[in-house]
């Protein structure tokens, strides 16, 4: 076996262990850990800098966004959510979470109107990358900064052609551990909040 079938066989055990783990934390317990941990984003200077959030929407056991992505449109910042078509993942505008259907894999997406598509891949108008921060989802992290997600590589791919932003996941106490096995096509992230700390 080469190390690269190593490295993907030890990414599927992690993905399948990290995921029953999440699903076994109560959901009132998933539930307060998400309160935490939107508290904390929004009591610090990047989220009140941000002009731009760039949110996954949370979906079964995930760290909830929905109180995150409603506050940032309340406090009028441009929010922008994931839809996925085939192997592409673009960030779209929205008004309102009512406006979210159930997409990929009954993931809630927002329509795919060309006219509301993330525009600033090139950095176009963004003069610092704390001006955009990115939400990023995933089933186990750790201290260097590192994440593992589902295994379709979305995120990794925007993140690689997005690079002026900042990139942070949201993980419940549960899902930090000594170390996510990656590659060189894995991003990492620049920011990792838990309901105890935050790891930078």
């Amino acid at each position: 076996m080469s190390d690269l079938d190593r490295l993907i066989e030890s990414k599927k055990d992690l993905r399948t262990r990290m995921k029953q783990l999440r699903e076994a934390i109560p959901e009132e317990e998933r539930q307060a850990q998400s309160r935490s941990i939107t508290d904390m984003i929004l009591s610090t200077e990047l989220y009140a800098g941000a002009r731009f959030i760039l949110s996954y929407v949370s979906f079964g056991s995930e760290v909830d966004t929905s109180t995150l992505i409603t506050k940032a449109l309340k406090d009028q910042k441009r929010v922008f959510v994931p839809a996925v078509t085939g192997k592409t993942m673009q960030f779209f505008e929205i008004d309102s979470p009512d406006s979210l259907q159930k997409g990929t894999m009954g993931i809630p997406e927002p329509e795919a109107d060309p006219a509301r598509v993330f525009p600033y891949m090139n950095h176009i108008s963004l003069d610092r990358k704390e001006e955009c921060v990115v939400f990023v989802p995933g089933l186990a992290f750790d201290a260097s900064l590192q994440r593992i997600g589902y295994g379709g590589g979305y995120y990794d791919r925007f993140l690689g052609a997005f690079q002026k932003r900042m990139a942070v996941g949201l993980s419940f106490k549960e899902q930090i551990i000594d170390s996510v096995p990656c590659a060189g096509y894995d991003e990492p992230l620049d920011l990792i909040v838990t309901p105890e700390r935050a790891y930078f």
